[in-house]
């Protein structure tokens, strides 16, 4: 049995009634930007992660890096990351011109580390930018903490996590601005890229939109009588969602819900099948895991993949190795060693095929063919 880590065209099939119509009905419309989708999608977005204010962007990356501009983040400053993520968050904070910060993780959640993070920070610090590994939201109850000790920015990746959830409440306004991508293999995907902004703050959401806008308050493009004319308050980007993915994106909503049960229920299979074989993936008290990777970790991590992808089964060894180690930092100076508990996870961890494309007899397969390769 072929077990892939991901199905797109499975997973437009059970809702293409919706999806076609949405597209249907922006084709129709004529309207592919400045239309009613992506105003749509803000509110029904910011509605079900329960922010009071929610921006849609081109992409993740975009998310990323218009809040560090809107929050003023800019060249002296430094900004605390991690390493064991994707190339978006360091690239974020070198677009706005400011200095990268990696600090370790924690070994449980692989989210960074709070008390190494409170350690880096130096008078040049200005922002905190934790993300959540996974699905595993990072602490933002001590980052929120830490950010308002010391007078920090607090933006939060949770790129991989939407709908994990702290304490109850789904992420979205524990940090001063939370960004979320749309890419197609996250929980909500888009049909391309797209991204999200969301924060309690009216004036900050306003900076982001117009940032995003090419520097213009949207109203001036957007309504029955748009402005004639240019006016450009900043030096802002065209990081528009469009309407079409928003569109999209609506129509597919009204099933996040569901998808995550489905995530749950298949990481709590594999938990079950996997027992005593690696290290696997845990969920500390008090959080609620979104399970966009299941992530094991072993020493036999090379073997097993390629024993899995002899099978047909779908694996990877997302972020590995961490950005620290990566010739585009190379000149950042940080060596090997710098961060043991990322680079020991990075060389032995292995994400197995999860998401809604997939039955539970298939985590099964996935599970007994795990079992083989370290027999």
């Amino acid at each position: 049995m072929r077990v892939a880590l991901y199905d797109h065209a499975k997973l437009y099939r059970e809702h293409r009634g919706e999806i076609d119509a949405a597209i249907a009905r922006v084709l129709e419309s004529g309207q592919f930007t400045w239309g009613e989708e992506v105003p749509g999608f803000e509110e029904e977005f910011a509605s079900w992660v329960d922010a009071r204010h929610a921006v849609a962007v081109g992409s993740g990356t975009a998310a990323l890096t218009t809040a560090l501009r809107a929050l003023g983040i800019g060249p002296g400053d430094e900004v605390i990351t991690v390493a064991n993520t994707d190339l978006a968050d360091s690239a974020a904070i070198s677009a706005v011109g400011a200095s990268v910060v990696w600090v370790d993780i924690d070994p449980e959640s692989r989210c960074i580390d709070t008390t190494a993070c409170e350690a880096a920070i130096t008078p040049r610090t200005r922002a905190l930018l934790p993300v959540d590994m996974y699905g595993h939201p990072a602490d933002m109850v001590e980052m929120r903490r830490i950010a308002d000790r010391h007078g920090l920015a607090l933006v939060e990746d949770a790129c991989l996590a939407l709908g994990a959830e702290i304490d109850g409440s789904r992420l979205g306004s524990l940090a001063d601005v939370t960004c979320f991508s749309f890419a197609p293999g996250k929980h909500l995907g888009a049909y391309g890229a797209a991204g999200a902004c969301t924060t309690q703050d009216a004036a900050l959401a306003e900076r982001i939109r117009r940032l995003a806008t090419n520097g213009q308050a949207r109203e001036r493009n957007y309504g029955p009588k748009p402005s004639l004319g240019l006016h450009h308050e900043a030096e802002g980007h065209n990081e528009r969602m469009d309407e079409l993915q928003a569109a999209v994106l609506r129509a597919k909503l009204p099933y996040l819900d569901e998808a995550l049960a489905v995530r749950r229920a298949q990481a709590d299979r594999y938990t079950e099948r996997l027992a005593g074989l690696a290290d696997l993936p845990g969920q500390k008290t008090g959080f609620r895991h979104a399970w966009r990777n299941y992530v094991i970790e072993l020493d036999r991590r090379d073997a097993l993949a390629a024993h899995l992808l002899a099978q047909g089964i779908g694996c990877n060894a997302l972020y590995s190795p961490p950005m620290h180690l990566q010739p585009v930092y190379k000149g950042l100076g940080c060596a090997a060693g710098s961060l043991p508990t990322t680079e020991r996870s990075g060389n032995r961890l292995l994400g197995l095929p999860l998401g809604p494309h997939l039955s539970l007899q298939q985590i099964d397969v996935v599970a007994e063919e795990v079992r083989a390769g370290l027999a």
